[in-house]
């Protein structure tokens, strides 16, 4: 929850610290309960027949017959077929996503501003969070997971690392969050003979927290985490320790 939080504080170029449910995120009458978000008029219809056929899915790994609801939260910039989620961009165009592996979605939330759409989604042994941005033409990006901002908002980092390889990202990466469009710095699939990565927090602009589980504990009831860091001096590569140590 807090790293989707994160998420929508990152447009505005602020840390994230708020617990808040993400359907909050526009709640400005502090409901709990997605709000209305006013739009520039150009933004207001997404035209799903703008979007790609997607090729047929094979028998038995989409059991939905519907096409997957538009939740409220993101109702003012979103509409869905059984194939793709149409969102319109912040100039009056339409950006898809290829939703036709997916059964369903959770986490939905929309900037404060309006520019960036987000939401998880699950599927048939797959899963993901897609980031969209309408900023510009639009972007669609799947960081796998919530990502986690840097103080400043303007960096973005997720850690969707396991020996399954479900996650649309199956990696760890970082992202630049541009003018229009996000700019991935690094990407890196090393698992290190360790499972379960998940970042910590961030020392600054330019070092990352994570911790995993070692493959030889993965077993363990209470299995130990090894500290790892991430630095934008080593190019983002993982190495043991943490940011601040020598």
């Amino acid at each position: 929850m807090h790293r989707l939080v994160a998420l929508v504080s990152a447009v505005v170029l602020s840390a994230c610290g708020s617990q808040a449910k993400p359907d909050a995120v526009a709640d400005e009458a502090g409901t709990g309960k997605a709000q209305p978000v006013s739009l520039p008029a150009a933004a207001a219809t997404p035209n799903l027949a703008a979007c790609p056929a997607r090729a047929s899915v094979d028998e038995g790994l989409r059991q939905r017959n519907a096409p997957i609801a538009v939740p409220a939260a993101l109702r003012a910039a979103m509409r869905s077929d059984m194939d793709n989620f149409a969102l319109s961009t912040l100039d009056g165009a339409t950006v898809c996503v290829d939703a036709s592996w997916m059964e369903s979605i959770r986490d939905p939330a929309l900037s404060p501003d309006g520019r960036f759409a987000s939401f998880g989604w699950d599927g048939y042994e797959s899963y993901g969070h897609v980031i969209v941005d309408r900023s510009g033409t639009g972007q669609v990006v799947d960081t796998g997971v919530p990502p986690v901002a840097s103080p400043s908002g303007k960096l973005l980092a997720a850690a969707d690392l396991s020996e399954s390889g479900f996650g649309a990202l199956n990696a760890f990466a970082v992202w630049q969050i541009e003018p229009a469009g996000l700019r991935r710095l690094t990407s890196q699939e090393d698992l290190l003979e360790a499972t379960d990565w998940r970042i910590e927090d961030w020392l600054g602009e330019a070092c990352v927290n994570l911790t995993a589980v070692p493959w030889d504990s993965s077993g363990a009831a209470n299995p130990p985490r090894e500290r790892f860091r991430a630095r934008a001096s080593n190019g983002w590569r993982f190495e043991p320790g943490r940011c601040g140590d020598a």
